[in-house]
């Protein structure tokens, strides 16, 4: 026994120290600071270029809002949003098959609310006869690396405030957007020889040649661009009205997702490599050891002493019934079994017409019994002395103390006494 506690703790004590080698020698990924040249628009963030903000108005103004962490084929599904935001720039980049998934979504009646000063040119399209793109010549990139993100001040700049362009659903309530100085415009143009339609763009912001907010047909749904997503930003959504344009963008009595899926946040798929992910090798192992351990000492092992099988109680009232009628059947004891059920036949009656069992006779009780149940007195009197003969030791068999027990039974039907199961 001592020699199988020192090689445990030799085991233990051969664990910690490489674990605690291998943690001295891994070097802590550094955290990622926010800034305008590699943003973290994920609402899971709290930093100056996070969305975090944005999605805590939607949640405490009582709106339904969900983070969307699967790919754009889940929305075909029955639990798609009826409103799907992405706040670029993306990290992880769309295939084709999703792009087609986004758009069908879209065309069927969906709303793609899209904060990116570039987005993707494969999302700048409309099923209308024109050309979306996106221009950033008029966006101040002078100083961009060294402007701070978390001065709100920095990022606006001499950017003036924008006015709506026109009253509609997307400016209602609103007097004033407050872009950044990186803000860019989303331009639009119409296909030579194409006659104007009702699907044409429409700008919602903008001023000087800038469109801040413009949405456009697609099917049956939105698409509706923004050129700036420091308008929903954590560093810029409480400028001016962006947080009420921002609500504005995305009002539905239906359920708004924020894309977490393009931010990387659920887009590997494999919970189990997620979970181990930055963990020293060392660690991993060690970690695998012990939950296979856990489970075959839990599968082997009895924590307990034995415990012996539960018999039932037999004092219980249905055991003793049980046992008494198995008792007379195996005995043959049919004067016992008559005796109980015709007892309890006279004990019931005389309690129904309210004389006493002791002291009333069979014929008056037979009487009784016939003026209420529309049976022959003489024949309950010659059934009640059959009864009685029988308990007092007349020989009898199974064929006539079955008959007797049905006619007992029939005068309980008929008197309405009869045992019922309790439920």
């Amino acid at each position: 026994m001592k020699q199988k506690v020192i090689l445990i703790f030799a085991i233990l004590l051969a664990a910690a120290a490489l674990i605690g080698l291998n943690a001295l020698s891994t070097s802590q990924k550094p955290k990622e600071v926010d800034s305008e040249l590699r943003p973290n628009r994920s609402s899971y963030n709290a930093g100056a270029t996070g969305t975090r903000a944005f999605y805590a108005l939607l949640s405490e103004s009582g709106r339904k809002v969900t983070r969307w962490q699967e790919s754009y084929d889940g929305l075909s599904s029955h639990h798609a949003p009826s409103v799907l935001v992405v706040v670029g720039p993306v990290r992880v980049e769309t295939t084709p098959s999703e792009d087609n998934k986004l758009f069908n979504w879209v065309a069927a009646g969906g709303r793609l609310v899209i904060f990116d000063r570039y987005p993707p040119p494969n999302w700048l399209v409309t099923t209308g006869f024109w050309r979306i793109a996106s221009d950033g010549s008029k966006a101040d990139l002078d100083g961009m690396t060294r402007l701070d993100a978390f001065d709100q001040r920095q990022m606006i700049g001499d950017q003036p405030a924008l006015k709506p362009s026109q009253p509609s659903i997307y400016t209602a309530g609103v007097s004033a957007v407050q872009p950044s100085r990186l803000a860019t415009s989303i331009n639009f143009y119409r296909n030579a020889g194409a006659e104007p339609d009702e699907n044409a763009p429409v700008v919602h912001v903008g001023d000087g040649g800038r469109n801040l907010v413009v949405d456009a047909s697609y099917g049956a749904g939105k698409i509706v661009w923004v050129a700036d997503p420091f308008i929903v930003a954590n560093n810029g959504i409480s400028a001016a009205d962006n947080a009420q344009l921002a609500i504005n963008l995305v009002s539905t009595t239906g359920t708004v997702a924020i894309d977490e899926y393009r931010q990387g946040i659920g887009s590997g798929g494999a919970r189990i490599v997620e979970f181990f992910a930055g963990t020293p090798v060392v660690s991993v192992f060690f970690q695998c050891v012990f939950l296979a351990f856990a489970y075959f000492a839990s599968r082997s092992v009895r924590f307990a002493r034995a415990v012996p099988e539960a018999e039932p109680d037999r004092l219980s009232k249905l055991e003793y019934v049980s046992a008494m009628a198995d008792l007379q059947y195996r005995t043959r004891a049919y004067d016992l079994a008559i005796e109980n059920i015709y007892r309890d036949l006279r004990r019931r009656a005389s309690k129904l017409f309210g004389v006493d069992n002791n002291t009333t006779s069979r014929v008056e009780l037979a009487r009784l019994i016939a003026r209420r149940s529309g049976l022959d007195a003489e024949s309950i009197e010659q059934l009640f002395v059959e009864c009685e003969e029988i308990m007092h030791g007349e020989p009898s068999n199974a064929k006539r103390v079955t008959r007797l027990t049905s006619a007992l039974r029939n005068i309980e039907s008929k008197l309405g006494i009869s045992r019922r199961s309790d439920n």
